[in-house]
């Protein structure tokens, strides 16, 4: 099994983080406790839940046939194949697809 890499800068960011807490809230130093732990787990929900609202996209849904499904799946292992790295799954591949056909539509056509 091939151990993936630390990311030292997501540590240090971490780090960051749990510091940042610990001054705002010198409460949570105290020694440990559930109340001590529940306190904790309120303050890290609530900054993830105003990260989430910072960077939130819209949600969408739609019903797409099957036929169209396999398509963007078939893209996705396209594109799985000639970029590797990050992991292209199918929400990934539909926006790079909408974003490329309304660039494509947008552009001011071309009349003779």
């Amino acid at each position: 099994m091939k151990r993936k890499p630390v990311d030292l800068g997501a540590v240090r960011k971490a780090r960051a983080s749990l510091a940042k807490l610990a001054e705002e809230f010198p409460e949570l130093r105290a020694p440990s406790s559930d109340g001590n732990r529940k306190t904790w787990e309120v303050a890290l929900e609530n900054e993830i839940m105003a990260a989430k609202k910072k960077n939130q996209d819209e949600q969408l849904v739609v019903r797409l046939p099957a036929s169209l499904l396999e398509r963007v799946d078939a893209y996705a292992e396209r594109l799985k194949a000639e970029q590797p790295g990050p992991a292209w799954r199918r929400s990934d591949v539909v926006r790079l697809l909408m974003a490329r056909a309304l660039d494509a539509a947008e552009k001011p056509s071309k009349k003779k």
